[in-house]
């Protein structure tokens, strides 16, 4: 007997002809780390809901077949059932952080189910304990970094005692150093608590290493299904770790066994890898000069004494670890907070120009897409900003959507789509006005391995075009593919700044798996592009 079980599964969203699941058929085994990937919008999350019974019975819509746990049918089992048996963390860890210290966070959820009082304060320290917070128990949530508020949404779902935990896009805001922190401890709970693990994530490299069994869905349908070494065989390049692409661009037959394996087989060949070509433009233009800038919350110092230069044309990466002041300094040259110092915007200082005059100049997309949907369509969320900038050539929307590769989303709500494809919206939302500068806090955040590549491209088409971009991320692949410059932020100050050389070539966290693969190999090896062909030695 499976520990969940999914019969002929078939779901419609209310108001919904087409399926979002469509004849799912699936068992998962008790203790084992199963990893969900997918295009954006092909019912991974919907899949996930489906199995904690949030659909239908909360967001309503039709569904046909059967959900069992342990041969139960989860549609049997009262809410209190269910939360102790399976329970979800999704990608943005405030959508359910509803108190204001640790501690209580955690004792949160036990006393929505009824657990008695006695064992709430030992399940709460306990599992405190087991995930390594007990130094921020009293802490106020807001007070807390992304990966920390991670880790809390993670921990309050391990005071549970679930006997299946499904994380949707659980690094997807992460820094390499906080995503590994929580891989870490999903493995932990795994092994040390015998948790079912099911992960839906577009992140595929570290998560790849410790999963059981993969499954690809495609539009609403399971694809493959199968142990994460048969996708080799099979071809699913797009959902590859980097060091299978390396092992299939070299022509091997056979998947390497881990990431060491992989390092152990490139070092008994001769390989020829291509330099970067250095595709910054030599502009000497500037179109934003900051000058020893500061910037406060209250008492914190965000932005300690940041001088940089921007050229026209570049298409600078911002990186570093979470609350380094990236998004920050973003901010504050859109001119939305107050800081000392100077930002210069081709040439006038920000504080003095008004918010229309600069977002005629810079187009800027935040981390949360959601911020940008108040419409009830997509094609009148894009409208309404050429609404706002008095533009009234239309024909710019359908230009931008099919662009973005989401024209066929034209007349859908956008609160009804994907967190990847909400992302793209956002940014059609901006590019429609064709800004001077174009501004993005973690654009690939929820998309996947095609969107992105297809981002990557407008972006560079863009940028070739004259749009000067500055793009904060923590998506190093994407980064070093598509940018020519590098800032490494950390704690509101600048580490480094230059090329891939200078900036990433030799990184510890903040570089590519190719370059750690490669390093005591050939230095400035960053991406699979600059690999040519080998031969054995």
């Amino acid at each position: 007997m499976a520990y969940i079980e999914l019969k002929n599964l078939d779901y419609w969203y209310a108001g919904e002809d087409k399926k979002v699941l469509s004849n799912i058929n699936l068992q998962i085994e008790k203790g084992e780390i199963l990893f969900i990937v997918g295009r954006s919008g092909s019912g991974k999350s919907t899949l996930a809901k489906a199995i904690t019974g949030a659909v239908p019975q909360f967001y309503g819509g039709k569904i046909r077949g059967q959900v069992l746990i342990k041969d139960i049918p989860l549609k049997d089992m009262d809410y209190r059932e269910r939360a102790k048996e399976i329970t979800m963390v999704f990608q943005d860890p405030e959508r359910q952080l509803m108190m204001n210290k640790v501690h209580r966070e955690v004792a949160f959820g036990l006393e929505s189910v009824g657990i008695e009082e006695e064992v709430i304060e030992r399940r709460v320290w306990e599992a405190m304990q087991f995930s390594n917070i007990l130094d921020i128990a009293e802490r106020d949530i807001s007070s807390l970094s992304g990966g920390q508020k991670q880790r809390v949404a993670i921990t309050s779902a391990i005071a549970y005692l679930p006997g299946c935990i499904i994380l949707d896009e659980p690094t997807s805001q992460l820094d390499p150093s906080a995503a590994e922190e929580v891989i870490a401890l999903i493995k932990k709970i795994n092994e040390e608590l015998g948790t079912t693990i099911i992960v839906i994530e577009q992140r595929i490299d570290k998560w790849f290493d410790i999963a059981d069994r993969m499954i690809i869905m495609e539009a609403g349908a399971i694809k493959f299904n199968g142990r994460k070494e048969e996708i080799y065989v099979e071809n699913y390049e797009s959902f590859y770790p980097e060091y299978f692409k390396l092992a299939k661009r070299l022509g091997y037959k056979e998947p390497p066994r881990s990431f060491k394996h992989m390092r152990s087989l490139i070092n008994s060949e001769k390989i020829a890898i291509e330099s970067l070509k250095n595709t910054n433009k030599k502009e000497e233009v500037e179109c934003i000069n900051i000058k020893k800038l500061k910037v406060n919350y209250g008492s914190l110092q965000a932005l300690k004494n940041i001088s940089i230069n921007i050229r026209e044309g570049e298409l600078l990466g911002i990186i570093g670890s979470n609350g380094a002041g990236k998004s920050t300094l973003l901010k504050s040259i859109m001119g939305l907070f107050s800081y000392e110092g100077s930002i210069k915007l081709f040439g006038k200082e920000v504080k003095k120009l008004k918010l229309k005059e600069i977002s005629m100049l810079i187009g800027y997309v935040s981390q949360n897409p959601n911020d940008y949907i108040t419409k009830d369509t997509v094609y009148d969320e894009i409208k309404f900003t050429l609404d706002n900038h008095k533009i009234k050539d239309y024909a710019l929307i359908d230009q931008v959507l099919l662009k973005l590769g989401i024209e066929h989303l034209r007349n859908k709500n956008p609160r009804d789509l994907s967190g990847g494809e909400k992302q793209r919206v956002a940014i059609a939302s901006v590019l429609v006005t064709k800004p001077k500068i174009l501004m993005l806090d973690e654009p690939t955040r929820g998309l996947d391995y095609e969107a992105k590549v297809k981002l990557g491209k407008l972006l560079k088409e863009l940028n070739k075009e004259g749009t000067t971009i500055i793009m904060v991320t923590h998506d190093m692949e994407f980064a070093s593919k598509f940018c020519s410059r590098f800032i490494l932020m950390f704690n509101g100050s600048i580490a480094a700044s230059g090329d891939h050389h200078q900036v990433l070539d030799g990184g510890i966290y903040f570089t590519t798996s190719l370059n750690k693969l490669f390093r005591d190999k050939q230095k400035d090896v960053f991406n699979i592009s600059q690999f040519v062909e080998r031969d054995a030695l």
